[in-house]
Order: structure tokens, then sequence, then C-alpha cells
């Protein structure tokens, strides 16, 4: 277990109730990382890869959840907005220096997703 998290279950900080938030944390830690990952000649794979996970993460928490809602929607399409206008949040994220913390961007897009969950 890595105990040089920030936030969560390695941390002295609360667990954000948001697995958004968590992502954004995570990325936020990780920023030069990230960073070399978006600019290298790899970037692509690594978005189809991060947008392929989220995809997973937001058909199992969400979209299965709430089954009932929706209907009219093709269950593809609504995962594949979520998990596009997530990544293209992150990508806005850090083309502007990251200056919003995970939690102000967790709202912001909890905000405009949690309307068509």
């Amino acid at each position: 277990m890595d105990c040089t998290h920030t936030h969560g279950l390695y941390s002295d900080r609360n667990v954000p109730e948001s697995v958004f938030c968590h992502l954004l944390q995570h990325l936020q830690e990780n920023e030069h990382n990230i960073l070399a990952l978006l600019s290298c000649e790899s970037s692509e794979l690594f978005l189809r890869y991060f947008k392929d996970s989220l995809n997973e993460l937001i058909q199992n928490q969400f979209v299965d959840q709430n089954k009932g809602t929706h209907t009219d929607i093709p269950q593809d399409f609504l995962i594949n907005h979520i998990s596009g206008s997530f990544v293209e949040m992150v990508l806005w994220w850090i083309r502007s220096s990251m200056k919003q913390t995970p939690e102000e961007l967790d709202r912001y897009f909890r905000a405009v997703i949690e309307p068509i969950l």
C-alpha cells in the first residue's frame, strides 16, 4: 500500500464523496506524469485507455444503479457522453494550468452530469 496519498483511505483526510473528485485528486498528485503522457507520441493511446476505464466505472457506478431513468437514451450513448465530458474537462483543466481544485472541478462536473443521470 502506497501511503504517500494525500487523500482517501491512506491519508488523514476524508475520503472524497465523489469518485470523480477522487480521480481528479490522483491526476493532480501525478501532474508531471500525466503531462508527460499527454505530450508524448502515445497520448492517443493513453486517452483511449483512460476513457475506456471511465466507461467501465460510469457503467458500474452510475448507469447500472439508475436503470429506470432515461430509458429513451441508449446506455452506451450516455456512458460515452459522460466519459467524453470528463476527459475533455481534464484536458481543459491541464491546459489552464490546473488552477481549479479537484473539489471545484468535481462540483462543476457533477452539476452538469447529475441532471442526465
